[in-house]
């Protein structure tokens, strides 16, 4: 299909790690014990942050835009935590979310509203999904124990068949007096 600026794009806000840090937990994930199941494309792995779905382009303006001044700390993101959602996803991510973290899902769930985008009723649960429809239970094994810098988090395109498109990156660079971050109260 080919696009048009009237073509809505499924958008979310991510963290997006580095390509070292996505090669590791790939790595490491890939020297699991075969639980079946689809592993995430290396070049794919990420946290997502708010989930916008299909917007069209005004709405997709807003979101830039309000991204823009959302500010918040960068922050330390141990992945020391594995679990096993429904239909088989088999995640990692911080056994206790930093507080920074909570703060900037909660700005930009903050974000999506004032765009006129209903963020997912369900509480923000930080997960990087590794495997797919993986069949049977948790492996019994140690979670990867790496540590994620967070500096900056991006606004992503997902293109069905084709992946995902980072569309703009937002730096992690401190709160302002005054700014929106500084202003909202963390998800607990």
């Amino acid at each position: 299909m080919e696009e048009t600026l009237d073509t809505p794009q499924r958008l979310f806000f991510a963290l997006w790690p580095s390509d070292e840090a996505r090669a590791a937990l790939a790595g490491w994930r890939d020297a699991l014990p075969r639980p079946g199941g689809r592993p995430t494309a290396a070049r794919n792995l990420h946290l997502t942050l708010a989930f916008a779905g299909d917007v069209d382009a005004e709405t997709r303006t807003c979101l830039e835009q309000a991204a823009a001044r959302v500010r918040g700390e960068p922050f330390s993101l141990p992945l020391d935590r594995l679990g096993v959602f429904k239909r088989g996803l088999l995640w990692t991510g911080p056994a206790d979310c930093p507080a920074a973290l909570s703060t900037l899902a909660g700005d930009l769930a903050g974000v999506l509203r004032d765009c006129g985008v209903r963020p997912d009723p369900c509480p923000f649960h930080a997960h990087i999904t590794l495997i797919r429809r993986m069949n049977g239970r948790l492996p019994g094994v140690d979670p990867p124990g790496l540590t994620w810098q967070a500096k900056a988090f991006c606004l992503v395109r997902s293109r069905p068949g084709q992946g995902y498109e980072v569309l703009k990156t937002y730096p992690l660079q401190g709160a302002p007096p005054g700014s929106l971050s500084e202003r909202s109260g963390s998800m607990g």
